[in-house]
């Protein structure tokens, strides 16, 4: 009895070994998956805080109506015959913020206070004024004249001045303007931090840039070694390489929602796309070299390269090895072409073939897919057809081509630019495939759209010159384009709603600031600016190269604004032994300079300050806000530097502002950058 028993309870009990066994095996069993998609998770949180760290931004910005039209679509818009009469150049005032001294002059402003003193209006930012100083600008259609007046009593001059200013506001109900409202930016609420970020590594690379790199980096090395080893488990950084497929896509398309979220062109995001393609290429060389590993430790290396998914694999692995070597920029600016064909052909093919390789990158790769048609729709939706005229710039020395497009006249904001494809067939079939970037050079809403090509000479810009002098110089060449933008500019950043504005270019970065400034000018003549003084400092080789260009900055200095206008031109070479024999056939307005050396962009920033500062009516107390910074920012909102040129004059405005003194900074409200740099 005792035996069956025994014999039944090992029967009973025999499975039971087994069944621990499996589950033992099941609990050792990792979610890989679940893991790479917790950290894809955890990355859209980190994107989503810097996407909540720039709404307010945001949310200033699209309150003004004209930035929902502004900046997204290329169009035509009618002006009218007086508008376009309008922006012709008128004769210079002195700055409006200097008192009148003469007995004719104080004659001319009652005239005009007196004749047009229907069309007066306040121009203070507050409703109420402690020190009794009220700006009256003219708005007539000619322009309008800046008149600064201040209630003192001990002043003859300036008593008559207040006293025509109070009879004509008695006359007319003061009403304010619609100024832009103003939203700091966190360099300006923190400006130690940024000051830390903006420090430089090497040219293009900051301690910013490093520290973003830095964070991702760590963050899929997390992904790739937790709980796991690269020899014995190599499947999950292939995991990781397939689950940034879509984050190198998104970073690397001209029309994404990270950049729109969170106010940066694509230009400007393309370092991330480097760096994450990068990681995704090393992540997928340490899958297969894993498994190479323990498949030649077994000796079955060659049995497992007879399997059709993993051959799939290693061609994925040849054409990821091949986008990165063809994408160094040796190749980029050298031999652009080949960068482009390379990297279309062995995109496509990666991404097939990692379909065909692992079942569980599928969903990344149809995302990617999903958010690359999207791009290609959003470029078609934004590409016109149209006529342009090409003419040749050949005293910029610079393989310069100036375009005017008719057609397109409104769309962009200031600081952004096109893509040009000129279908000529002196560009060759390559040269009209190539998009190339033109810098937006006239505000929007003028009756010509206007665009310069400023490049270095590379075979586009060779063929586009020798296009525009194969027709009559005076009358250009006319010539069919497809134009596509606008792309980049100052995302939500609003610079008509600072204080002051210093302007920074390096030879063809001019482009960037020519549009800058003509738009704060244009905002000014309709008082939509809060901008007090505007300074221009461009850097050019040689004096020749403000030739082309003396017209169009005569005519800005020539209008009427309440902004003080100021353009410094600076020369590094000495060509000749007269440098300055070029422009002896030329006048400078007023207002301009040009001198020998490079900028001294320390003084030129303590001036716009100090000029936003004394130009500012609303501190309570300004000599002692002066002197200490406290009080500071009442009434200012702070000092945009706009800075287009080479990486080495970008890295040096970036020092400037960071060695602003902290009193100064704290007056007039901060200092915020903003930079177009060459190279990407």
């Amino acid at each position: 009895m005792s035996v069956i028993l025994a014999a039944i309870n090992a029967t009973v009990t025999a499975p039971a070994p087994a069944a621990t066994t499996s589950a033992a095996a099941k609990k050792v069993a990792f979610d890989h998956l679940n893991l790479i998609l917790n950290v894809d998770v955890f990355i859209l949180c980190i994107t989503g805080l810097f996407i909540l760290l720039s709404l307010p931004r945001a949310v200033v910005r699209f309150i003004h109506p004209e930035e929902w039209s502004n900046g997204h679509w290329l169009r035509y818009v009618y002006v009218h015959t007086a508008m376009r009469s309008s922006s012709a150049p008128i004769a210079p005032l002195a700055p409006a913020h200097l008192p009148l001294t003469s007995k004719t002059q104080m004659q001319t402003a009652d005239n005009l206070l007196d004749a047009r003193s229907e069309k007066s209006f306040n121009m203070s930012d507050d409703d109420h004024d402690p020190h009794g100083a009220n700006l009256y600008r003219n708005a007539s259609s000619s322009s309008a004249h800046a008149l600064l007046s201040r209630n003192a009593s001990s002043s003859s001059g300036h008593g008559l001045l207040s006293r025509n200013v109070s009879t004509a506001s008695g006359r007319v109900r003061r009403r304010r303007e619609t100024l832009p409202a103003h939203m700091p930016a966190w360099s300006s609420m923190i400006p130690w931090v940024a000051n830390v970020l903006r420090i430089p590594i090497r040219p293009g690379l900051t301690v910013g840039k490093v520290a973003m790199q830095l964070t991702y980096f760590f963050i899929l090395l997390y992904a790739t070694l937790y709980k796991s080893n690269v020899f014995t488990t190599p499947v999950r950084a292939g995991y990781v390489a397939a689950s940034q497929i879509p984050v190198v896509l998104i970073l690397g398309t001209k029309n994404n929602l990270l950049g729109v979220a969170v106010g940066m062109g694509y230009e400007r995001l393309n370092f991330l796309h480097r760096f994450a393609g990068r990681m995704l290429v090393l992540a997928a060389n340490v899958h297969a070299l894993g498994y190479i590993y323990s498949w030649s430790l077994a000796g079955t290396l060659e049995s497992h390269f007879k399997i059709t998914s993993n051959r799939y694999g290693l061609l994925g692995l040849v054409c990821a090895d091949m986008f990165v070597f063809f994408s160094t920029s040796i190749w980029r600016t050298k031999a652009y072409q080949l960068f482009v064909v390379s990297h279309v052909l062995a995109v496509v093919i990666f991404l097939g073939a990692i379909c065909l390789h692992s079942t569980p990158s599928v969903p990344y790769v149809l995302i990617a897919i999903a958010l690359y048609i999207l791009d290609r729709v959003m470029r078609i939706a934004k590409t016109r057809s149209t006529t342009a005229h090409l003419t040749p710039l050949p005293a910029l020395n610079l393989n310069a081509t100036r375009l005017v497009i008719p057609g397109i006249n409104a769309g962009w904001r200031a600081g952004q630019h096109v893509r040009i494809r000129v279908l000529h067939r002196a560009m060759g079939l390559r040269g009209m495939v190539e998009l190339h970037p033109f810098t937006v050079a006239s505000k929007a809403g003028d009756w010509t759209g206007r665009l310069f090509e400023l490049a270095k000479r590379v075979e586009w810009s060779e063929k586009a010159t020798g296009v525009a002098e194969g027709g009559d110089v005076a009358a250009s060449k006319e010539v069919k384009v497809l134009i596509e933008g606008p792309y980049g500019g100052p995302g939500h950043t609003l610079f008509a709603s600072f204080s002051g504005a210093l302007l920074v270019a390096g030879g063809s970065g001019i482009t960037f600031s020519l549009g800058v400034m003509q738009d704060l000018i244009k905002k000014d003549l309709e008082g939509l600016s809060r901008v007090k003084a505007i300074e221009l400092v461009w850097s050019i080789p040689d004096p020749s190269h403000l030739i082309p260009l003396l017209p169009e900055l005569t005519q800005l200095l020539s209008f009427r604004t309440y902004a003080t206008l100021k353009i410094h031109i600076f020369y590094t070479r000495m060509s000749s032994a007269d440098p300055m024999k070029a422009l002896a056939s030329h006048t400078l307005p007023p207002g301009m300079t040009v001198s020998p050396g490079r900028p001294k962009l320390n003084a030129h920033l303590t001036s716009v300050i100090d000029q936003a500062s004394a130009l500012s009516m609303f501190k309570k107390n300004p000599r002692k806000s002066y002197v200490d910074g406290k009080s500071a920012g009442r009434g200012l909102c702070g000092v945009v530097v706009g800075v287009c040129g080479p990486l080495g004059l970008a890295e040096e405005v970036r020092n400037v502002v960071r060695g602003v003194d902290g009193a100064r900074r704290r007056r007039v409200g901060g200092v915020e950058i903003h930079e177009e740099v060459f190279g990407w």
